[in-house]
C-alpha cells in the first residue's frame, strides 16, 4: 500500500515483519474513513492475511477500532494459532495445558511473558514470579532443541537482569549474599532453583559484595543429613514423596560446574566448553542420539533399535572430598539444629572419565519391567582421561538401562583393571 498523492494527511498502522520479535515497518494509507471502508470490504481471506502481519501485542488495539474487527477477532482460533506458530513452537502435549487451553489464551500468555522478560523493571518480574516460571518451564518443553523458536527467544531475553532476578533467589544465593530479592517461600526457592537447572549453566555471583556460591553448594551436597530413606538417598524432598529437590540439584550443578572449570584451567585436556549452551540440556533427548525404529520389520543393527541411545562415547565426571575432610565436616562438630552447615572451602578431587559403550542384545520387557520400551543390555569400558591410573575409573562394565521400571542405567557388573 502506498500513500495517496492527493492526501494531505497520512495515517499509519504499525505491523511486524514475520519471524521477528521487534522489527516494524509502516504502512501508509489514505485518510482513515477510506482505509476503514476498504479494509472492512475485503474478503475474510485477505483480512486474515493482513492480520497475520500484526504484532500479537497489538491485537487488543485492533479490537478496539470497531465492532466488526472486535467480532472478527473474537474466538478466531485459526488466526490465533497461525500468529502463535509464527513466533513460537507448537506446544508439546505435556505443556499445552500449562500455556493455555485455547490458542487465544496461549497467545495472550506468551505475549505477556515476552513483555515481562523484555522489561527492565524488577518488580514486574517478581509480582507474578510463579506465572513467569510456569510459562517459561512449559515453553522449554520443545520437540527439537536444534531448531526451536522458543529457545532462540529465551537465548535473547535472558540477560543479566533476568538472570539476577529470576534464577538467583534460592537459599544457595541467599547464603552467599548473591541475590537482590531472596524468595520468601520454600515454593519460590524451589522454582528459582528449578529455572536455574533448566538454564543449565552455573551462574556466578553478580554483585561485588556477594561471595562465591560453590562453597555453600559443596556444603549442601556433602551434608549427610540430606540423605536417608525419605530422600531415597538422592536429590529428592525429605517428605518421602519422591519429588525432586531442585535446590539440591542446583547445588550439584554448581559444584560440578566449578570443578570442571578448574579442571579445564589446570590441565591440557582439549574438552572445550562443556556447559556453554543455555537451556538445551533441559530438553528431553537433547543429547546426540539415533532415533530408534521400533516398528520396522527389517533386521536393523542393535544400535538403531535401541530407544535409549546407549551406544557411543560418554563423559563421566566424579567429584569427591578426601575421606578425612568428609568425616571431619559431618562428625567433627555439632551440626546446627536447623540450618545449613558452614561452607566448605576445601578443594575436591575430580575424575574425568571416558566411557565407551555398545549394545549387546535387546529383549522384550519382562513382567516386572515397563511395557512401553524393551530391555537393552550393554557392555563397555571406562578410562581415566587426565591421570595415569585409577582402578575405580579404568574398568569394565556391563548393564541394562532400567531402574524401577523406568529408563535409567543400572550396572550389573563393574570390574576393575580393564582399560578402554
Amino acid at each position: 500500500m502506498t500513500p495517496s498523492a492527493r492526501s494531505d494527511k497520512v495515517d499509519f498502522i504499525t505491523v511486524r515483519q514475520r519471524d521477528s520479535f521487534s522489527s516494524t515497518f509502516i504502512l501508509c494509507s489514505p485518510p482513515k474513513m477510506t482505509l476503514l471502508c476498504a479494509l472492512l470490504d475485503l474478503p475474510h481471506e485477505l483480512l486474515h492475511q493482513i492480520l497475520l502481519n500484526v504484532d500479537p501485542a497489538d491485537l487488543a488495539r485492533v479490537r478496539l477500532t470497531c465492532t466488526f474487527l472486535d467480532q472478527y477477532l473474537k474466538k478466531n482460533e485459526l488466526l490465533f494459532k497461525e500468529l502463535y506458530l509464527q513466533l513460537w513452537d507448537e506446544p508439546v502435549e505435556t505443556a499445552a495445558v500449562s500455556i493455555g487451553s485455547t490458542w487465544e489464551k496461549r497467545l495472550q500468555n506468551v505475549v505477556w511473558l515476552r513483555k515481562v522478560l523484555e522489561s527492565d523493571h524488577v518488580d514486574s518480574k517478581l509480582n507474578d514470579y510463579q506465572q513467569v516460571v510456569k510459562f517459561t518451564a512449559a515453553l522449554l518443553q520443545v520437540k527439537d532443541a536444534t531448531k526451536s523458536k522458543n529457545l532462540e527467544f529465551f537465548d535473547e531475553v535472558f540477560d543479566k537482569v533476568n538472570l539476577d532476578t529470576l534464577l538467583c533467589r534460592s537459599s544457595l544465593f541467599e547464603q552467599a549474599g548473591a541475590t537482590h530479592v531472596p524468595a520468601q517461600t520454600e515454593f519460590e526457592r524451589q522454582l528459582s532453583a528449578k529455572l536455574h537447572c533448566y538454564y543449565g549453566i552455573p551462574i556466578d555471583p553478580r554483585s561485588r559484595k556477594s561471595k562465591p556460591t560453590h562453597p555453600w553448594a559443596r556444603s549442601l551436597v556433602y551434608d549427610l543429613r540430606n540423605y536417608d530413606t525419605n530422600t531415597m538417598w538422592g536429590p529428592f524432598r525429605a517428605d518421602g514423596s519422591g519429588r525432586v529437590d531442585w535446590e539440591k540439584l542446583e547445588a550439584i550443578m554448581v559444584v560440578l560446574g566449578f570443578n570442571l572449570k578448574v579442571l579445564v584451567e589446570e590441565s591440557d585436556m582439549p574438552i572445550g566448553n562443556l556447559w556453554g549452551v543455555k537451556f538445551r540440556g533441559a530438553i528431553p533427548y537433547s543429547a546426540p542420539h539415533l532415533k530408534p525404529n521400533l516398528d520396522n520389520g527389517l533386521e536393523l543393527p542393535l544400535e538403531l533399535r535401541d530407544p535409549y541411545g546407549v551406544t557411543g562415547t560418554w563423559l563421566r565426571v566424579v567429584c569427591f572430598l578426601d575421606y578425612h575432610d568428609f568425616y571431619a565436616f559431618n562428625f567433627g562438630s555439632i551440626a546446627p539444629a536447623d540450618g545449613p552447615r558452614p561452607p566448605i572451602d576445601i578443594r575436591e578431587a575430580i575424575r574425568f572419565i571416558k566411557l565407551g559403550i555398545t549394545v549387546t542384545r535387546i529383549e522384550p520387557p519382562g513382567p516386572g519391567d515397563g511395557q512401553a520400551l524393551p530391555v537393552v543390555h550393554f557392555k563397555g569400558a571406562s578410562r581415566l582421561m587426565h591421570a595415569f591410573w585409577d582402578p575405580n575409573a579404568n574398568s569394565e562394565l556391563t548393564g541394562e538401562p532400567l531402574f524401577q521400571n523406568r529408563p535409567y542405567w543400572k550396572l550389573e557388573r563393574f570390574g576393575t583393571g580393564r582399560a578402554l
